[in-house]
């Protein structure tokens, strides 16, 4: 019986594609890109969007099928698999996952997609295609990752509004309201899922604690968890993705996770949750909203 595959959901950062790769060390798993196939119906309209962003949105699927179907992740497999999908425009998101996930059988497909949880509809459109999908809910605290995000988005001419406060005049830079919208819709999706489809990891406890960490993943999924297994899973290096492709698919992952892809365990002080935001200039501290899902995951 083909197992359901393994989705990593998340706000956009390395941590999810750092950890796909790490799955995809356990002899059970095989990662790929991320996919993001849930953004769209079709393939095709998947493929207008991705035509509005240079091709961005979709070298991670394109990789995939270039190195499952085309001879591997070469230009010319990357214009092979441009071709192939351009043949399955009428595909479902879903449809495209579980022909991945056949091709990669027995191994459990692993990906990392940190599009579906910016809108409702998108993870709808996931579950109700794919019902038995298994979401890996990775969540941070919020100070931590909104100073990164601040750091990334740091001398882009573009910033989506996704990390903009509109209550302000004028509109204020705050990764708040993008860490918040992205694991309100997770918590929601996972509240109506049972406990063998959705668990909550937080990235402190993997970074401090990977064995047990590890270990206890394992067990949710139900593979084994021996000591060198769990060894070989801090090894995401390795993994068939984790370097930038070919210049027509160059990335398909967060790029911070392409340019430094090993895992080591790191020490994480403690983060506060009240006080203000060092990325304001108005003094304010975080929402009431942001508070309550933080305290959810055990964040003070």
């Amino acid at each position: 019986m083909l197992e359901a595959p393994l989705l990593i959901v998340a706000p956009p950062g390395a941590h999810a594609c750092r950890l796909a790769a790490m799955l995809g060390q356990h002899r059970r798993a095989a990662d790929l890109p991320e996919l993001k196939l849930f953004m769209a119906d079709t393939l095709g309209e998947l493929g207008e969007i991705s035509a509005l962003s240079d091709g961005l949105t979709s070298q991670g699927l394109r990789r995939a099928v270039a190195a499952l179907y085309c001879g591997g992740q070469t230009d010319a497999g990357v214009a092979a698999a441009s071709v192939w999908l351009e043949r399955r425009t009428d595909w479902r998101g879903a449809w495209m996952l579980a022909e991945l996930a056949r091709q990669l059988a027995p191994k459990v497909l692993v990906s990392a997609e940190t599009s579906v949880g910016w809108r409702p509809d998108f993870i709808d459109r996931l579950l109700d295609d794919l019902p038995d999908v298994r979401l890996l809910h990775l969540v941070e605290h919020p100070r931590r990752w909104c100073r990164d995000a601040v750091r990334a988005l740091d001398g882009r001419l573009f910033i989506a509004p996704d990390y903009k406060d509109y209550a302000v005049n004028p509109p204020a830079l705050d990764p708040q309201v993008a860490w918040f919208r992205v694991h309100a819709n997770l918590a929601a999706a996972g509240a109506v899922l049972p406990n063998a489809q959705y668990h909550v990891l937080r990235v402190e406890d993997l970074l401090t604690r990977p064995e047990a960490t590890l270990g206890a993943l394992c067990e949710w999924l139900g593979w084994p968890a021996e000591p060198d297994t769990v060894q070989a899973m801090q090894q995401p290096e390795r993994s068939p993705f984790a370097t930038l492709g070919p210049d027509a698919a160059l990335y398909g992952a967060d790029e911070g996770f392409l340019v430094d892809p090993g895992f080591a365990r790191r020490l994480r002080l403690p983060e506060r949750l009240d006080g203000p935001l060092e990325w304001r200039d108005d003094g304010s501290g975080f929402a009431p909203e942001v508070l309550a899902i933080a305290s959810r995951y055990g964040y003070g």
